[in-house]
């Protein structure tokens, strides 16, 4: 019994691990395509994107986390101990939900792409908002038959997908935007253009799980017929309320988005800006995002990698495991995190010219990146206490977090801009850090002392004073009107900053050498900076 349980629980990390990567190359590519995207289009064109992606990231969480996981987890119970049919008619009633869902998304989309223009501030955005209602009809295909996968250990189909999908979507986003930049359309139409490049993966991600489900036998004609049952309305509620807290951390950032791109352009305007300058303002403040998503993809592909594990140490109620992993993830959360926050902050102007071809608001884009260190240990704390088997606690405090970034946004773009709108993400999110934090304190105590804390910091101010006098001391002249040279000045001061960073920290006890061993990269980082004193 010890052996089957060793071997699933094995089985669960592995396959865990495979939809990370896939995960990790995802989220990679998505932020990446935005720098050229942004070279190709400017400012304007990336802000008209902007308003409208956050509908597609939706979409991507729930087809990707949400659904697919809660529906692996109910065919998996289902399988334990009812029939193959009855596990069919699982799969056909999460068919029959999704279906619906994802209807429902569309005709929203579809038919109030005018209203939530208008809401937005921008008109000629209903079109494209109206485009991107399409994705939303492959969602029961793509969550049902990734869920069903899953559910049988098999996560090849889910990642490949998953993979090929955003590879396919930004090829075409790109590909897209130069040919109809190269015709002198219109920057709506361009933005059209790179819309249906996410139709187009979504439609790819589709094909790559229909042929892996016609090997296994599987046609559409099967989810023809089948009966609803008055028992069934728990599998609806699993579906509709865990489903959707399990998904809301992977939605987080991309909530904040929307929160952003439905009043902070429409705030501008109406508090005196001119209407082309506001488009190019709230672009600019857009180039936050990918440098976000970048810094919180590092310091959560590493955290993320321990959450298998907790999971596993739960089922066998082995708590002190529990506690175990549950402080690595946040120590990797903390140290990765931190030290992307703070790196980029430093370093945010000759990134700014070497990414965007400008310095422009670099200050406020500073402001912004600082996001990368909540959100990082939020998304690991969050996955912890799913692990824990908490679905909801996290979802809701995130919830309530829109409200309060909608809020700030009102009170704080009209006086202060775009500087206005980072500021009130940094607020939403310490609340939802707050909450998440509290929460973790209350099911397992205290994780760190404030000796972690104490070292992490003085790793910080080092990195941020070494990173200050190479950029102030050393570089007095001006650097700014070079791309190249500004480019140069970057990857010097990540290599500076990174290595002094945990030249100051990796030996002071931060990790005990069991945990070293345990950290993704640790024994090459331990080979770089010496063992744990």
């Amino acid at each position: 019994m010890a052996t089957t349980m060793d071997r699933s629980s094995n089985e669960m990390i592995k396959g865990a691990a495979i939809l990370t990567i896939a995960a990790i190359f995802s989220k990679i590519l998505s932020a990446l395509y935005r720098v050229p995207f942004q070279n190709i289009v400017g400012d304007t064109g990336f802000y008209i994107y902007q308003q409208v992606y956050p509908f597609y990231g939706i979409m991507l969480a729930l087809c990707t986390y949400a659904f697919p996981v809660m529906i692996s987890k109910i065919i998996a119970e289902k399988r334990l101990i009812d029939s193959k049919k009855e596990v069919m008619r699982v799969l056909k009633l999460s068919f029959l939900f999704l279906t619906v869902v994802g209807v429902g998304w569309f005709m929203f989309l579809r038919f109030g792409a005018e209203t939530i223009a208008l809401w937005m501030g921008d008109r000629s955005l209903a079109p494209l908002i109206s485009l991107m209602a399409y994705p939303f009809l492959l969602l029961p295909i793509l969550s049902a038959s990734k869920g069903w996968f899953q559910a049988h250990q098999n996560m090849v189909p889910s990642a490949f997908s998953q993979a090929l999908e955003q590879l396919v979507r930004v090829v075409a986003i790109l590909g897209f935007s130069i040919g109809l930049m190269s015709i002198e359309a219109s920057l709506y139409d361009v933005g059209k253009g790179a819309v249906f490049g996410s139709v187009v993966g979504a439609i790819a991600g589709v094909v790559i799980l229909m042929i892996y489900m016609k090997k296994q036998g599987f046609t559409i004609l099967m989810l023809r017929t089948f009966t609803v049952k008055r028992s069934d309305w728990r599998i609806f509620k699993q579906l509709t309320i865990t489903g959707s807290a399990i998904g809301m951390g992977s939605m987080m950032l991309v909530l904040y988005q929307l929160m952003d791109a439905l009043n902070v352009y429409a705030l501008l305007v109406s508090n005196g800006m001119g209407e082309e300058e506001a488009k190019v303002v709230k672009g600019v403040y857009d180039r936050g995002q990918p440098l976000v998503q970048m810094g919180v993809v590092v310091a959560t592909s590493l955290s993320l990698t321990i959450v298998p594990m907790v999971t596993a140490a739960f089922q066998k109620q082995q708590i002190e495991v529990v506690i175990e992993k549950a402080r690595l993830a946040l120590k990797i959360a903390l140290l990765f995190g931190g030290a992307a926050a703070v790196g980029l902050m430093n370093i945010i102007k000759p990134l700014n010219i070497m990414l965007f071809q400008d310095a422009v608001d670099s200050e406020m884009l500073a402001v912004y990146v600082f996001a990368v260190l909540f959100a990082s240990i939020i998304l690991s704390v969050s996955a912890v206490l799913q692990g824990m088997g908490d679905f909801h606690f996290a979802a809701w405090a995130i919830v309530v977090s829109l409200a309060i970034k909608y809020g700030a946004n009102q009170l704080l773009v009209p006086r202060f801009e775009t500087l206005g709108a980072a500021v009130a993400t940094l607020i939403a999110l310490l609340f939802v850090l707050i909450v998440v934090m509290w929460r973790l304190r209350k099911k397992v105590g205290f994780l760190l002392d404030r000796l972690f804390y104490l070292r992490l910091v003085t790793g910080l101010i080092g990195m941020t004073l070494a990173l200050q006098f190479l950029f102030v001391i050393l570089l007095p002249f001006d650097w700014t009107s070079s791309r190249t040279f500004s480019s140069l000045i970057t990857l010097i001061g990540v290599v500076i900053g990174a290595w002094l960073f945990f030249y100051l920290t990796w030996r002071k006890g931060l990790f005990t050498t069991k945990e070293v061993g345990q950290i993704p990269l640790g024994k090459k980082l331990e080979r770089m900076f010496g063992e744990i004193n």
